[in-house]
């Protein structure tokens, strides 16, 4: 593999976020939301995840609709943290 290629699951599960996020368009962008409030919906969207897994293992559809949705949050706390690091240089 080219170290530019994408894996095709990496390539499928993004298309997937990117459906999971225009699905959900009308309640607008998350450039103003706080690094801590996402960190707390992204643990919501496990909880979420975890109960997907354990009360609905046989709907692959809705486990990785909150995958997805799990992923995002991480996505959307990322996108936050770049344009507006938290602490020093370094901080990992």
């Amino acid at each position: 593999m080219k170290p530019t290629e994408i894996r095709k699951t990496a390539t499928e599960f993004a298309q997937e976020m990117e459906r999971v996020l225009r699905a959900n368009d009308r309640k607008g962008g998350w450039e103003d939301c706080s690094a801590s409030w996402l960190l707390m919906r992204l643990r919501q969207e496990v909880e979420e995840l975890s109960w997907a897994l354990r009360e609905r293992p046989h709907f692959p559809g809705g486990i990785m609709v909150e995958a997805a949705d799990v992923a995002n949050f991480a996505m959307m706390l990322w996108d936050v943290v770049r344009h507006e690091p938290i602490g020093g240089q370094g901080d990992e």
